[in-house]
């Protein structure tokens, strides 16, 4: 289940990437791809924690604290997820589209960056958890 919500949201990442390439902002196209991507990050986000919940019981030391800085990093990752789209309201957007794009490469290497690192965590712990 965890694998099915990260391609979603690696593919709403990688529409937003295609999106902020253009020399100006299609607001609908870009509105709607960032309500995917949030709605995505959120489903994300709940099965991580219930992963994360699974897991802890049955983990050793090393692999508890493994699932314990993904969850402590996780309220980090929220929290820059919510200061990035308070701060780039699509009034905001329109306004400095250029850093915008900035903005939006930074977040999306970090939401990457994320992803890789519940993959590695993570899918090893389930796979064996389920075997």
């Amino acid at each position: 289940m965890l694998k099915r919500a990260h391609d979603p949201l690696l593919a709403c990442i990688d529409e937003l990437e295609r999106l902020t390439q253009d020399d100006m902002p299609d607001r609908e196209k870009l509105a709607r791809v960032r309500w995917k991507l949030s709605r995505a990050s959120v489903e994300r986000r709940r099965l991580v924690d219930a992963a994360c919940d699974l897991l802890m019981a049955n983990a050793t030391l090393i692999e508890r604290n493994r699932v314990g800085t993904l969850r402590e990093d996780s309220a980090e990752t929220v929290a820059a997820s919510s200061r990035h789209v308070g701060r780039w309201t699509m009034d905001q957007v329109h306004g400095d589209w250029g850093g915008y794009r900035e903005a939006s490469a930074t977040l999306r290497k970090a939401m990457r960056a994320r992803i890789l690192m519940e993959q590695r965590a993570l899918y090893p712990l389930l796979e064996r958890a389920a075997a």
